[in-house]
């Protein structure tokens, strides 16, 4: 579960850190990765955290066309976007580093 977490997180980085646009852009773009993240793998306190992100995601997902990627993730500003990618390369050190 571990090495499936740690694949799948490190796409989700790299997409994130290449990918075009600001910050709220980039981290939507990769919305149903993140929601396949198995969040099992965190000790509690930041499973809490990936939880608040995926449920962002979801409603956000739950208000766009079908089939369609949202545009950017709810009502939630760059700095706040940035701040969840960072959360999400500190889960990746963290899995990686307690292997």
């Amino acid at each position: 579960m571990k090495q499936y977490f740690i694949e799948k997180i490190s796409d989700i980085n790299y997409r994130i850190s290449v990918n075009e646009g600001n910050a709220n852009r980039r981290l939507s773009s990769e919305a149903y990765k993140i929601l396949l993240l198995p969040d099992r793998v965190l000790p509690n306190n930041l499973q809490s955290k990936l939880k608040v992100l995926k449920t962002k995601i979801r409603l956000k997902i739950k208000n766009t066309p079908d089939g369609l990627i949202p545009i950017k993730i709810g009502n939630i500003q760059n700095r706040t976007a940035v701040k969840y990618i960072k959360m999400l390369i500190d889960f990746e050190e963290y899995v990686k580093n307690n292997e």
